[in-house]
C-alpha cells in the first residue's frame, strides 16, 4: 500500500491579513483588470485627440453663439478631487484599526468613508455638465462621459462595498474574518482614488494644454 504525500497544515492560522490570503490575490489581480480597463479608455481617449479632432475639444456647434474651446468646467470636479482624496484618511484610518482589530475606530472611519463616498457620488453627477456636451454630441464627448460613468461605477461599489461592512459590524461584531475583508476594501479605495487622480488630470487639464 503507497500512501500518499501530504503536508501537516494543522498549525497554519485560519485567517491571515497579507498576500497569503487568496482574497487578496484575487482583489490585486481584480485591480489589474479594473486598471487594464481604464488603460484602454485612455488609449482611445488621446487616440481620438490625435485621429479625429484639429482642436480638443471641438468646437459645441448645437449652441448659440457655438463654444469655439469649450473645455470642461473646474469647479466641481475640483471639489470632487479633493474630497475624494479627503477619503483616503478614513479609509487608512479603517484599514489599520482592522490590522490592529480595533472595531469602535473601524465602525467611526466606515461611516466617515460612506458618507464621503455618497457625496462624491452626487457630485460626479453634476459633474457630467461640467463637461458641456451631452454623451451622444460627438466622439470626444462620449468618451469622456465614458470615462467618468466608469470610474462612477467604481465609486459605487466601493461605497456600497463600505456600507455593507459598516452594517456587518455594527450588527455582528469584526472578527479575523471580517477584518480581512474590510482590509482589502480598504485597499480597492486606495486604487479608486489613485486611479482618480490620472483620470482628473486627463479630462480636465489636458484640453486646457492642447
Amino acid at each position: 500500500m503507497i500512501t500518499a504525500p501530504s503536508i501537516d497544515v494543522s498549525k497554519l492560522p485560519p485567517q491571515v491579513m497579507d498576500k497569503r490570503s487568496p482574497i487578496w490575490w484575487g482583489n490585486l489581480l481584480l485591480l489589474v483588470i479594473e486598471t487594464t480597463m481604464f488603460a484602454l479608455l485612455i488609449a482611445t481617449y488621446f487616440y481620438l485627440r490625435v485621429v479625429d479632432f484639429q482642436q480638443w475639444p471641438p468646437p459645441r456647434v448645437n449652441t448659440t453663439p457655438i463654444l469655439q474651446h469649450p473645455v470642461p468646467l473646474l469647479a466641481i470636479p475640483t471639489v470632487n478631487l479633493v474630497l475624494i482624496l479627503l477619503s483616503l484618511a478614513p479609509a487608512i484610518w479603517v484599514s489599520g484599526s482592522c490590522l490592529r482589530r480595533q472595531t469602535t475606530p473601524a465602525k467611526i472611519g466606515l461611516v466617515i468613508l460612506c458618507i464621503l463616498g455618497v457625496i462624491a457620488i452626487v457630485l460626479r453627477f453634476q459633474e457630467f455638465q461640467a463637461i458641456q456636451f451631452k454623451w451622444n454630441d460627438n466622439a470626444y464627448a462620449g468618451i469622456v462621459w465614458l470615462i467618468l460613468g466608469m470610474h462612477l461605477a467604481h465609486l459605487i461599489t466601493g461605497t456600497c462595498e463600505n456600507a455593507l461592512m459598516t452594517v456587518w459590524i455594527f450588527l455582528k461584531g469584526m472578527d479575523d474574518k471580517h477584518a480581512r475583508d474590510i482590509h482589502v476594501t480598504g485597499i480597492y479605495w486606495y486604487w479608486i482614488v489613485g486611479i482618480w487622480v490620472l483620470l482628473y488630470v486627463i479630462v480636465y487639464w489636458v484640453p486646457r494644454w492642447t
